[in-house]
């Protein structure tokens, strides 16, 4: 059977692996005979659930949430750079929140905190980036790379900034998709219930009106009046199938097959593709400046950053770190897998000749980023009247099919 290990290694780093053996104690012995002791093993049952439940991380007032990682590293940046050690660092946080602070995050009691655990395990001699990789689900890989890479000169300051920096960037980014995405869900969702009070509503009482009229409606207006007076005369379950169906509807999208399939579509949209390429781009760029900053040979940097990608573009990152552990340079290897625009590839020759890669790589993320700013404002621009026409469209079809039969009449009176 399979184990998720995390391993701390002979340089004192620790990172998580997946091991295949028949028990437990043979995952330790041979973890033992490559020089590697396992700080977390959990197997891996059917459907790649783990055997043992991850940290659950819950407000003061018992309810679940999200450990805020930025908040963590501001406060954490803070007390470095004022002097205080990380050890003392991390004690104060961990005292602050068990004082039940409104901004503080706890697990099932304070003892058990997230950051007393992390005090804990910095007390014993593990390095921070070891003990931040212990929770795996809560701190993400670059980050911990980033420590790994400052604790060479112990000085966690420069890579708390970049990181703070890096988060706020890409935040930043994702938070212009959302924003261009914001009006037209809203426009969608007025418009069906309009659609709905016009159908539900209105049309069952145009069909007690047409009741006599028998064979002499139009087709098209028998059908809307047909389901306008089922819905009108069961509401009820309407109501419920349609939550339900809101229901489906929303744990589609939320499945990583449902996205794959609404990106490959929304890649074959020309302005759409180059927004959503623009995007990768920039965190793809942003990631590796972060690293190669602190230290991190660009290989490594790579293997870390695959992670945040899309699986076609993880492919074709890993054919680049291939290249370049051959000998090939950055940009050739990026250009040839398509990993750079025109632009990208310029700040990365520029790069390379003037010894200053990561900072040109910096300057390409936020090149792109902008990018992906102006395309997001021109699809709120476009998007919203576009969905605006559709749904004028659909409720003036649902009028005239009501008005119809009237048409008719005045037409057989004259």
């Amino acid at each position: 059977m399979q184990f998720r290990v995390l391993a701390l290694h002979a340089d004192g780093t620790a990172r998580p692996m997946m091991v295949e053996a028949a028990d437990v104690s043979a995952v330790r012995r041979s973890l033992a005979q490559d020089g590697m002791t396992a700080l977390e093993l959990k197997p891996v049952r059917a459907g790649g659930a783990s055997g043992a439940a991850k940290p659950r991380v819950r407000w003061a007032d018992g309810n679940k949430s999200r450990f805020d990682v930025d908040l963590f590293c501001q406060e954490l940046l803070a007390l470095v750079t004022a002097g205080v050690t990380i050890g003392e660092a991390l004690e104060t946080l961990a005292s602050k929140e068990s004082t039940g602070s409104a901004t503080s995050v706890t697990a099932a009691s304070p003892g058990d905190s997230l950051l007393a655990k992390l005090h804990a395990r910095v007390r014993e001699g593990l390095p921070l980036s070891a003990a931040l990789a212990q929770f795996p689900a809560v701190f993400p890989t670059v980050l911990c790379e980033s420590l790994r890479a400052a604790e060479r000169t112990s000085d966690y300051a420069p890579a708390l900034e970049r990181f703070v920096r890096y988060r706020r960037l890409t935040r930043e980014v994702r938070e212009k998709l959302v924003a261009a995405s914001i009006y037209p869900l809203i426009l969608l969702g007025v418009s069906g219930l309009v659609l709905l009070f016009l159908v539900g509503y209105v049309v069952p009482r145009f069909a007690d009106v047409y009741a006599d009229m028998g064979d002499k409606l139009p087709s098209a207006s028998r059908a809307l009046l047909w389901v306008g007076s089922r819905i009108g005369a069961y509401p009820l379950p309407t109501l419920a199938g349609l939550a339900l169906a809101v229901a489906s509807i929303v744990i589609t999208v939320r499945t990583g097959r449902f996205r794959e399939i609404v990106m490959a579509v929304l890649r074959r949209i020309p302005r759409l593709n180059a927004v959503i390429a623009a995007a990768e781009f920039s965190r793809l760029y942003r990631t590796l400046a972060l690293l190669l900053h602190g230290g991190i040979p660009m290989v490594s940097s790579l293997e870390v950053a695959r992670g945040l990608l899309p699986l076609e573009l993880a492919r074709r990152l890993d054919a680049s770190r291939m290249a370049i552990s051959e000998g090939r340079s950055f940009s050739d290897a990026m250009r040839q897998q398509g990993l750079s625009t025109a632009v990208a590839d310029r700040f990365f020759r520029v790069g390379e000749g003037s010894g200053k890669l990561a900072e040109m790589i910096d300057r390409a993320a936020d090149f792109h980023e902008e990018e992906v700013g102006r395309g997001a404002d021109w699809l709120g621009r476009v998007i919203g009247p576009f969905l605006m026409l559709i749904m004028g469209v659909v409720i003036g079809l649902v009028v005239v099919l009501m008005y119809m039969p009237i048409f008719s009449l005045a037409d057989a009176i004259q």
